[in-house]
């Protein structure tokens, strides 16, 4: 597995946590959509999918939207997949407060441009 690509799952998620809790000012939004290809898109828990753009408004409207919010990732497993691209499941948790972990699983598809990793694509579905 390509280390440097389970990295930036780690790396992005630790700022999205910093995002919605609005540890990390509103300003950042370009820096943290700087992970993401331009032809990103996902796939969501809600089963919506949805563009880089929409991905950006949706960050946009909810930053500080989740005081207290802890995101875990673990269970990382490299798929093989051809250069430039690095394909990993795992699994994202999600806790605010002194609730329940709301899991997920995704599958994120990173592609290496400019000598960095940056997000391709993610589909997420609510464990069975």
């Amino acid at each position: 597995m390509d280390t440097t690509a389970e990295h930036e799952i780690h790396h992005l998620h630790d700022k999205l946590q910093a995002w919605f809790r609005a540890d990390m000012r509103a300003d950042a939004l370009e820096d943290l959509m700087a992970h993401f290809c331009a032809d990103f898109s996902m796939v969501g828990i809600a089963g919506r999918r949805l563009d880089r753009q929409a991905v950006q408004a949706l960050f946009a409207g909810g930053h500080g939207a989740r005081p207290g919010l802890q995101i875990s990732i673990d269970a990382v497993q490299a798929v093989e997949a051809p250069s430039p691209l690095a394909v990993l499941r795992y699994r994202e948790g999600h806790l605010v407060g002194e609730g329940t972990v709301a899991w997920r699983e995704s599958l994120a598809v990173l592609r290496q441009e400019e000598g960095r990793w940056r997000w391709l694509a993610l589909h997420e579905v609510a464990p069975a």
